[in-house]
C-alpha cells in the first residue's frame, strides 16, 4: 500500500483508537491491543471495499463532468487543472518550527464550490462577491493533495508529500477534483448550523476550486 493510503488510513483509525481509550480501563492491557488491533483491520477492510465500490461512479462522472481529468491512482481521485496559475507568484517550501516540520505557506484564499457525485446537490460554495480563508494543513486530503507539491527537499533530503502535481498549485490556478468518500468525510455524515444533513455519510464529492491566493498569515 502506497505511503498516502497509509496516512489517510492511520487518520481515520485514530478516531476508533481515541473512542477506544475511554473503554480501557475494562481491559487489560493486551486484551485493548487485541481488539484495537482486530478494529483497525476491519476498518482497513470497509475502506478498500469503499474505494474498490465507488470507484466506477467517479470514473462515469470524471469522463462525463471532467472530460480531460487525470486519475491519481494511488488514492483513486480525478483532478482536472483549468488554469495552473502563476508560475512564479511563490515556491513552497519546508521549515522547521516549534512543533517540528511543516509546509510553508500555510493559508489558501479560494473561491469553491462543492457538490454531492451522487445527487448534483451543491452542499457548500462561496458566494459571489465573497472567499473563504483555509490553513491549507487542515483540510480534507483532496485539497491539500491538489494544492501541494509532490515533494519537496530541506536540509539536502527530499520528502515526498504526495501532491499532485510537481511544484503544487499557484496564485490564480483552476482545479476540479472527484474523490472517493474515504478521502472527504468517510462514514461520517456532515451538518450545517441548524442540524440539516448537507453530505450524507460515504458520499464521494466533487470540488470545483479557484485558488485566489496562498500565503504565510491569514
Amino acid at each position: 500500500m502506497n505511503n498516502i493510503v497509509r496516512i489517510v488510513f492511520a487518520v481515520i483509525i485514530t478516531s476508533v483508537v481515541v473512542s477506544s481509550c475511554q473503554k480501557q480501563d475494562a481491559y487489560n492491557n493486551d486484551d485493548w491491543l487485541k481488539e484495537q488491533r482486530k478494529q483497525d483491520s476491519l476498518n482497513r477492510v470497509r475502506i478498500e471495499k469503499t474505494l474498490i465500490e465507488q470507484a466506477p461512479l467517479l470514473k462515469d462522472f470524471a469522463e462525463k463532468v471532467m472530460p480531460g481529468a487525470v486519475l491519481d491512482d494511488s488514492t483513486g481521485i480525478w483532478y482536472k487543472i483549468h488554469d495552473a496559475g502563476i508560475e512564479d507568484s511563490f515556491d513552497y517550501r519546508i521549515v522547521s518550527t516549534s512543533n517540528g516540520l511543516a509546509i510553508s505557506p500555510r493559508y489558501t484564499e479560494v473561491k469553491y464550490k462543492g457538490t454531492l457525485i451522487k445527487t448534483g446537490s451543491v452542499f457548500e460554495e462561496t458566494a459571489e462577491d465573497k472567499t473563504a480563508v483555509f490553513s491549507i494543513g487542515s483540510l480534507i486530503p483532496p485539497w491539500y493533495l491538489a494544492l501541494w507539491p509532490e515533494s519537496l527537499e530541506y536540509n539536502l533530503r527530499n520528502y515526498e508529500i504526495g501532491g499532485f502535481t510537481p511544484k503544487g498549485l499557484k496564485k490564480g490556478a483552476i482545479i476540479e477534483l472527484a474523490a472517493p468518500s474515504p478521502y472527504c468525510y468517510d462514514n461520517r455524515e456532515q451538518k450545517n448550523k441548524d442540524g440539516e444533513v448537507t453530505i450524507p455519510a460515504d458520499s464521494p464529492l466533487h470540488f470545483y476550486i479557484e485558488v485566489i491566493d496562498i500565503r504565510d498569515t491569514k
